[in-house]
């Protein structure tokens, strides 16, 4: 075998083991016993926690040799610490949808290894997104993740809402495909390569071509869609609403970590010489995202739903981290710096406020109406204080990984000379302690609706654990999280 196509493999080892381990999750599940399926879980997360060790391995490699990276596949995959961080999210996010969901599934009766599968699936999707130096690369990455998360949106097939949600998500999933798929054919067209350092090279000549300026549009519309920027969020509420709670979860953390890996390797990786043709529109998403989403979460009397419009408008706080990244020198690396310890202090915030949803589905009870939180800190004061710290933490209140995250990212907004996109996302973060509190008056001061306590399973127990710890940490010391989120470099 070439050495070159064993350097090529070599390069993708975390994504084919992930993949592998999936197609043993299928295969065990055939031959193990029904009533012994939840073992399905555990093989599960064994497997994907197994698949830290070559990312571990990459890391200290690159962090050895400072600016070094490895290129695979002529060119088109890039081993980096941009896609190494991204990657490890991608992981942490697996893992905790799937301890969350062990018991989950047994409630609704719905535990397979197809399942747990489809999230290996799309995980190993996310990888190649991250690491894609090439638009059509990205594209079946991104697709890849995409047609896992079809199904799992629909997972409960005798839920006419999960129902509903994987029709919402699969159609305008599929438009906002097609529309990136145009984008990328008319940036080929003018560009003559989809390669995107090829394509920053040729940009200084071709920015302002009309063709070009049109294919920039739809790209960022395309990817839009993907990190649920307002106007393109229409599938948001539905999907988080009616998808099993544990994947509402893997969509606000994982998904979303993955589409703005995506943004951040085309926008700023490939397209930054282009940056006056597509800055004004994220300006205006941003705007439009961080307003619109927490407006419409102050209406809303479902969790899932509260959520999903509060993840439109977390898109739309880090969009200012994006700007910030155009910029050159020391701003656009506080840039990134603010994007990713963002999205990793987001990823176990919000772990954790779906965990306890999850955690008061019962039989009988779906346990995602606001009002179900009522009394909680009398059943179960520990869930209450956690939840109590997920919700401050999304809030951005000190103490609490949001606040660090949300720090950086409107920092870097006012370095980057953005001052009232700042003040903005300041007041639409005091407009979201309305509907974060609300949550917390109703555990702390509504009646309980029963006496029962409220009972985890050790699995869900072990990730509402981790996810406080991390949300605390993140918040109490985050030098070594920053420490490591500067290392991130896009080559």
């Amino acid at each position: 075998m070439p050495a070159s196509l064993l350097q090529d493999i070599g390069a993708i080892r975390p994504e084919l083991l992930l993949t592998l381990y999936a197609f043993v999750i299928l295969i065990v599940s055939v031959l193990l016993p029904r009533a012994e399926a939840r073992w399905l879980g555990y093989l599960s997360i064994a497997g994907t926690a197994a698949v830290f060790l070559p990312l571990v391995e990459m890391t200290r490699l690159l962090l050895s040799y400072p600016g070094a990276g490895l290129e695979a596949w002529n060119g088109m995959f890039v081993v980096d610490t941009f896609a190494l961080f991204f990657k490890a999210i991608f992981l942490i996010s697996a893992i905790l949808t799937m301890l969350m969901s062990i018991r989950y599934l047994e409630i609704e009766g719905a535990q397979a290894g197809e399942y747990y599968a489809l999230i290996m699936f799309a995980v190993s999707g996310m990888m190649f997104m991250a690491s894609a130096r090439d638009l059509l690369l990205l594209f079946v990455g991104l697709e890849t993740m995409s047609l896992s998360t079809y199904v799992l949106a629909g997972f409960l097939k005798r839920d006419r809402r999960s129902n509903e949600a994987a029709l919402k998500y699969f159609l305008l999933g599929s438009f906002s495909a097609g529309l990136l798929l145009y984008g990328i054919s008319l940036v080929y067209a003018v560009c003559g390569s989809t390669d995107l350092r090829t394509i920053a090279g040729t940009l200084p000549i071709v920015a302002r071509e009309p063709l070009m300026v049109l294919g920039l549009i739809l790209l960022v519309v395309g990817l839009g869609f993907k990190i649920a920027a307002v106007p393109f969020h229409m599938w948001v509420p539905d999907a988080y609403e009616g998808a099993p709670t544990a994947v509402a979860a893997f969509f606000s953390t994982g998904i979303k970590a993955a589409a703005f890996a995506a943004v951040l390797r085309v926008l700023i990786g490939g397209m930054i010489e282009a940056s006056q043709q597509w800055v004004l529109l994220v300006v205006i998403l941003s705007a439009a995202s961080m307003t619109l989403g927490n407006l419409g979460a102050l209406l809303q009397d479902n969790m899932k739903r509260m959520l999903a419009y509060s993840s439109v408008a977390h898109a739309g706080y880090v969009l200012l981290g994006v700007l910030a990244a155009q910029r050159l020198g020391e701003t656009g690396a506080y840039g990134l710096t603010a994007v990713t310890v963002y999205l990793l202090a987001y990823t176990f915030t919000n772990m954790g406020a779906f965990g306890l949803v999850v955690s008061l589905r019962r039989e009988g009870l779906v346990g995602d109406q606001i009002d179900d939180f009522s009394g909680l800190a009398r059943r179960s004061p520990l869930a209450a204080f956690s939840m109590l710290v997920f919700m401050l933490s999304l809030a951005g209140i000190p103490a609490t990984a949001g606040f660090v995250g949300k720090w950086y990212l409107f920092g870097s907004a006012i370095k980057a000379g953005y001052l009232w996109l700042a003040v903005l996302a300041v007041l639409n973060s005091a407009v979201s302690l309305y509907f974060y509190l609300r949550v917390v008056v109703r555990m702390y001061m509504g009646q309980p609706a029963t006496s029962e306590g409220l009972r985890c399973s050790a699995p869900l127990s072990l990730a509402l654990a981790i996810s406080l710890v991390f949300t605390f940490l993140i918040g109490l010391y985050p030098e070594p999280f920053l420490h490591l989120a500067q290392q991130v470099v896009l080559r």
